[in-house]
């Protein structure tokens, strides 16, 4: 089960260091911007892997038993998915 969490920190470590380059790329040409291509549910995907993953490297690390192991993953990956919608950018309302 690490290899599972290490590989899911990577691409949800990844996918955040890209998703903020193409979101500083898109301020100035749209066609870049995952934030209008993927919206709020493409962050939240980005950011709930890289929960999930440093969760389950912590527990496992932690010398928890693997089935608590994946509760902990599960629920590293909803709060920082949850965090990520509280703190991150707002629609505007017109």
């Amino acid at each position: 089960m690490t290899a599972i969490y290490a590989i899911a920190t990577v691409l949800g470590l990844g996918g955040l260091v890209v998703w903020t380059l193409m979101r500083g790329f898109g301020l100035e040409n749209t066609r870049f911007d995952p934030e209008a291509r993927f919206g709020t549910a493409g962050r939240l995907i980005v950011s709930g892997t890289a929960g999930f993953g440093l969760g389950g490297m912590s527990s496992t690390f932690a010398g928890w038993t693997p089935p608590l192991a994946i509760v902990a993953a599960v629920g590293g990956g909803i709060a920082v998915a949850l965090l990520t919608r509280a703190l991150g950018p707002q629609r505007e309302t017109p």
